[in-house]
This record gives structure tokens, sequence and C-alpha cells, in this order.
């Protein structure tokens, strides 16, 4: 099947979370330091490598887990008093640097829609740049009855779209979340290693992805070459008549 179009993943691909990144890092580091003593942004960082590395499908609960541990009703208490930090201190969406060139190369060639767990607000910015008629699809989180990794969540987007999942490249920023499920349907794949997961590394070598990239500067050709791989495999592996 000929490669038609794209899911991109938000956190990581159309968005820069690194400012994210840093708040939550202070906020966590504030609200675990009022029970573990010197807890610090160096030990934060540890922790979610370690968090990564397991391929943890949380790293924040993994961060305050490990030291509440098996305290359920505390945990639960200081995750919640960090969330309602976080919803105060959170910095407003930001486009990762140089997305706009490459949305719009991109869907001169596919299809492009979104696949990623944010919600009206990921389209509210693409509006303000004048991004969202590149999307063909613009399902958000809140459309979407699954959440990642689950394969489900991919397959409700590639209905939507009324295309197969062979013809389809995923493009996030994280192994466990979006390259595996991912690969389970056929798709091609690419990971953007940026953000706390750009260290994740695969531990088989069905997890890897088909091309890696240090940012989206050059999306759109490595886009192109994935798309022009797995094209040429389903014509070898296509059955004669």
């Amino acid at each position: 099947m000929k490669t038609t179009t794209v899911l991109l993943d938000a956190g990581g691909v159309i968005l820069d979370e690194s400012e994210h990144e840093k708040a939550r890092a202070q906020v966590i580091v504030e609200t675990l330091s009022t029970l573990v003593s010197e807890y610090s942004v160096g030990l934060y960082e540890a922790d979610i490598e370690e968090a990564v590395r397991s391929f943890c499908p949380n790293a924040y609960q993994y961060v305050f887990w490990k030291y509440l541990k098996p305290d359920m009703r505390l945990f639960d208490r200081l995750y919640a008093q960090h969330l309602n930090r976080w919803k105060e201190r959170k910095p407003p969406l930001k486009l990762s640097s140089g997305i706009e060139r490459q949305l719009e190369a991109i869907s001169r060639r596919f299809k492009v829609a979104l696949a990623g767990q944010y919600g009206e607000e990921i389209l509210d910015l693409l509006k303000t740049h004048s991004l969202l008629d590149y999307f063909t699809q613009c399902l958000t989180q809140i459309d979407v009855r699954m959440r990642k990794p689950d394969t489900r969540y991919f397959e409700e987007i590639v209905q939507t779209l009324n295309v197969d999942s062979q013809q389809c490249i995923m493009v996030g920023d994280r192994i466990d979340n979006d390259i595996i499920p991912a690969k389970l349907l056929d798709m091609g794949t690419i990971l953007i290693r940026v953000g706390l997961h750009r260290n994740q590394q695969p531990r088989i070598p069905f997890e890897t992805p088909d091309l890696e990239l240090g940012g989206v500067s050059g999306l759109a050709e490595a886009i192109r070459k994935v798309g022009e791989r797995t094209d040429a495999r389903a014509c070898f592996w296509q059955p004669k008549s």
C-alpha cells in the first residue's frame, strides 16, 4: 500500500514542551521536598531517567511513588497538591521551532492528522498561527475514547481518515507511547528525540523506529524517506496474482 497519511504527536513534535518540563520539575521538587529532605532538581532528573528507562507510563507518578510507596493516601494527597500547583503555573503552549515550514511541506504530499493527547487548546494554538488548514483531521484527546499506547487509539484516528494503518507514518517522541503501538499496526515510524523521553532506548529490535531525528528540522524529508521505504517493502511483499 502506498503511504498517504502522517500522524503527528503533539508534545515534542508540534509542541515545544521544554518550558513545561522546567516548570513541572520545579513544582514536583517543591511538593516532594516537604517530605523528602533536600530533594532537588538533580534528584528529580535522575528519577525521571529511571522512569524513562523502565518504560513507565507516567514518569511524574513514578517519581512520587518512589518516595511515598506503599502509602497510597499520601501519594494521592501529594500528587493532587502538585497538580493544583501545576494548573496555576502551567506555561502557555508553544510551537516547536520550524514546525510551520515542515507542516506546509508535509501537507503537500500527505494527509496530516493529530495524534497527541492534548485537548482543545492545541487547536486554538494551531488556529492562532494559521496552521489548522494543513491538517486533514483535527481530533483531540477529547474526541478519542482510548489513550496511548492502546493501539485502538490509533485505529480510531485511522478509521476517521478512511485509510489503512499500513498507509500511515507515525511521528512521536516516545518509543513506548508512539513507536511501539504504531509498529504493531504496521505503520512507518519516526522518533523525535526531545524532551523527557529523549534517552529512551528500544529493548528489542522490533521497537526500533524506522528513522530518528534530534528535532523537527528535516521532518518533511524524513517522512518522504520512510514513505519510500515502506512503499518499497509493500511492493516487494505483494503476493503475485
